[in-house]
């Protein structure tokens, strides 16, 4: 709870307009680290939250500045050494040394520059008119580089929520600390240079290195363990500093990244990294900015054409504001619905392009059908009895709303007009898989907007880890911490799905092979999702490792609702 609570107050914290501003503590690394972390530093003084920055008087690149408070503190080494230290470092990578020289090399250099940073800390904690200010201050969190570990000591010190800004750790400590899987068949370990398709070589290789890591990671941090367990009065090891951190701030894009499990408080925010460059193309910008985190169009931009596939009933109340929104900030957008629909009108006036194809049912009989979907999910009975109806009403819901789909695909001035307008992207609520399959049929990408699926098709399509002995599936109304015989009903429930999840998706599946004309299952069809917007906060779902590209965006559903207070 209280990692929900402190994970909540520092997004309150990063959104604009939220709050009056909070109280924030920035304990920075010198050199390109600053360069990257000061833009983001700049932007929170914008947004009305009190910024105090801790610097040593002795720096590269941190100077003082009007634009946030600046807190400096007396070290005991001169620039001089810091200078020969950089390039003595730098000069060692650029030694061409075979394995495993070139890494005894590495990893000699590098203890040498931590130690040498790591003084900062113990001159921090040297100031006591610094410390004393700091614990007189009341800060609300604390903004971090953690790669010499002292704003993590630092937040401990003053038991404060912490939110780390960084491009990675040795040692792989950025997944191992948030318990992220990181299999080493595939995830080249620090030194090896080693890409993701290693020979069997490579593969033995790359687990020799995997297990000399919590040796020379301890060398590398030996003096700030040794330092915070004086200073928290505890024995504390690395991952002791860095697993409580409330959110991990990655400067660093996925879609560049070898492919792996992250955990939901791991935030990419690749881009910031030292200069200003040029912006992106429309089709990188498409993909990777949400528009509701984006208030204004940036200068050069010139928008993208989106098609969007939506799914009625509340799905659409919720996707129907991102959908203006993108309208707003440039973008061509083109809606295509059903010529019968409960909330998707339209004859309504709207800032964007509506496209209709007829269904052949009548807003009447959708009405009685959903009516009979909700009924079904309020009647009092068994749990066995629970759970067949309401699988019965979602097989007939999905056959009904599947009429839709089969009557889109079947006609062909609509899809013609879909195959000639050269759609940068596709944007739907992939719920009963249209989006998908004409995202597939016109050969462009995808954002999936949604709030889940059944039988866990989202951790499957997306190659999640997803197991049964603390995630509870579908129909169960356990916890994440289950007893022994809830686990085995979990795994039986977990079985079963792939029973009874087969019959929802089977026409769809069936017309899928007729525009295809080839076999393709409803996983593959959401495996090709660029985007995962999630429509729920991770804080509020049971803990389990995702994707990076499965992006939360809690908070849109159905209707706008109050501000949050500060509290």
């Amino acid at each position: 709870m209280t990692l929900q609570l402190c994970c909540a107050w520092i997004f309150i914290l990063l959104l604009p307009g939220l709050s009056d501003g909070g109280k924030l503590l920035v304990v920075p690394m010198d050199g390109s680290h600053w360069l990257s972390m000061r833009q983001v530093v700049e932007k929170l003084t914008e947004r009305g939250h009190e910024v105090v920055v801790v610097i040593p008087e002795v720096s590269w690149q941190m100077k003082t500045t009007p634009a946030y408070t600046v807190k400096t503190y007396p070290v005991s080494y001169t620039i001089e050494e810091l200078d020969n230290a950089f390039h003595e470092y730098v000069a060692t990578h650029l030694k061409d040394l075979p394995f495993p020289l070139n890494a005894l090399a590495l990893y000699n250099n590098s203890v040498h520059v931590f130690r040498t940073f790591f003084v900062q800390c113990r001159n921090l904690f040297s100031s006591k008119e610094t410390l004393q200010y700091l614990n007189q201050s009341g800060f609300d969190a604390v903004l971090t580089d953690p790669i010499f570990m002292c704003g993590a000591t630092l937040a401990n010190y003053l038991s404060l929520p912490f939110v780390f800004f960084m491009r990675g750790f040795p040692c792989n400590l950025h997944y191992e600390a948030p318990q992220c899987p990181s299999p080493l068949s595939y995830t080249p370990r620090l030194f090896t240079f080693n890409s993701d398709r290693m020979t069997f070589f490579q593969r033995v290789e790359n687990a020799l290195v995997a297990l000399l890591e919590l040796v020379y990671c301890n060398g590398f941090y030996e003096d700030a363990i040794k330092f915070s367990s004086e200073v928290l009065q505890r024995d504390v090891s690395l991952l002791d500093l860095l697993n409580s951190a409330s959110v991990w701030l990655l400067r660093f894009d996925f879609v560049f990244e070898y492919v792996r499990p992250v955990m939901p408080n791991m935030v990419f925010i690749g881009g910031i990294n030292c200069a200003q460059r040029k912006p992106l193309s429309k089709t990188l910008l498409l993909c990777q900015r949400h528009p509701l985190m984006t208030p204004e169009v940036p200068e050069g931009w010139h928008g993208g054409r989106i098609l969007v596939i939506p799914q009625d009933g509340s799905h659409w109340l919720s996707m129907h504001p991102v959908v203006g929104k993108l309208q707003q900030n440039g973008h061509e957008v083109v809606v295509v619905v059903p010529s019968a629909s409960l909330y998707m009108k339209p004859k309504q006036p709207q800032n964007y392009t509506v496209k209709v194809y007829p269904i052949p049912y009548t807003e009447e009989h959708l009405a009685v059908a959903l009516k009979s979907f909700i009924n079904a999910h309020f009647i009092e009975q068994s749990v066995l009895n629970i759970v067949i109806t309401m699988y019965q009403s979602i097989l007939e819901i999905s056959r009904f709303f599947f009429t839709n789909c089969e009557s889109l695909l079947h006609n062909k001035d609509m899809m013609q007009y879909l195959r000639e307008s050269e759609f940068d992207v596709v944007f739907t609520d992939p719920m009963l898989m249209c989006g998908p399959i004409i995202a597939e049929y016109l050969s462009v990408p995808s954002v999936f907007f949604l709030r889940g699926f059944p039988c866990g098709m989202d951790s499957e399509a997306t190659q999640c880890p997803n197991p049964p002995s603390y995630v509870p599936r579908l129909f169960l109304k356990n916890s994440d911490s289950m007893t022994f015989a809830q686990r085995v009903k979990n795994m039986l429930a977990h079985m079963l799905e792939f029973v009874y999840c087969k019959p929802i998706f089977t026409q769809i599946e069936e017309l899928a092979y007729e525009i295809f004309q080839k076999k393709v299952t409803a996983t593959d069809l959401l495996s090709h999702g660029s985007i995962w917007l999630m429509r729920y906060d991770f804080v509020f779902e049971f803990p389990r490792p995702v994707m990076p590209n499965m992006v939360f965006i809690g908070g849109i559903n159905c209707d706008q609702k109050k501000k949050l207070s500060q509290v």
